[in-house]
């Protein structure tokens, strides 16, 4: 079986020395490889400084360079970030249309959440800690798939996010911090999970569960 593919959707952010970057983390790109996927990263089209400024809509061209990118895959995960924007969305629209698999972190679960409608995310307190290990609990319902990925129906997770989305779109809630959705998928798509901690932080079994069974998934789709 042949490797996959996996695209890593870039950020933008700002280094020490205030250069503009595109990148992935290396806890991403080391989590791929472990698990015997191939990272490569998918960037933005448009000629602009992202993390400056407001993009714009995406022109015909722009959807067809992100085709041509989102073509090599054998999935996508959508990693955390400050900014959804809207090449996010129509990575995420694509993902879903190609049954291609697809694993949202943290604000890439938001994006899941949000790439079809015009859902506000709500800004919350207490729950981004990124110094602690673990910060809550979450409960996953036993119903899911994600629960039969970890096997567990609460596990402790960290937490970087200071905004909760008001409903999951048109996902399935399969996991819970009292109030806030901490988990969404689509048991109908060969893989289509979104969480709001960050798996790629822990190597802790169920987090490398997780992981291991989006590049599976990666490795079926790829040899289809």
């Amino acid at each position: 079986m042949k490797k996959p593919i996996i695209g890593v959707v870039a950020r933008p952010y700002i280094t020490d020395n205030n250069r503009q970057v595109l990148c992935i983390l290396e806890n991403v790109r080391r989590h791929i490889l472990r698990a015997g996927g191939i990272p490569l990263v998918l960037l933005p089209t448009q000629d602009m400084i992202y993390i400056n400024n407001k993009e714009k809509e995406l022109s015909q061209e722009d959807k067809e360079i992100l085709d041509r990118q989102i073509d090599m895959c054998d999935g996508i995960l959508m990693p955390g970030g400050d900014r959804i924007y809207f090449y996010d969305k129509y990575i995420c629209q694509r993902a879903n249309d190609k049954n291609m698999p697809l694993l949202g972190i943290c604000m890439g679960m938001q994006v899941m959440c949000n790439y079809n409608n015009s859902n506000t995310n709500i800004k919350i307190e207490g729950h981004k800690k990124p110094d602690d290990e673990y910060v809550h609990s979450v409960s996953i319902d036993k119903n899911s798939k994600l629960y039969s990925i970890i096997n567990e129906d609460n596990i402790k997770v960290n937490s970087l996010h200071g905004y909760m989305v008001p409903n999951s779109g048109d996902y399935a809630i399969c996991a819970r911090c009292d109030n806030i959705i901490e988990g969404i998928e689509k048991n109908d798509k060969l893989f289509n999970i979104g969480v709001q901690w960050h798996p790629e932080r822990s190597n802790d079994t169920p987090s490398t569960k997780l992981l291991d069974s989006f590049v599976d998934a990666c490795k079926l789709y790829s040899n289809q």
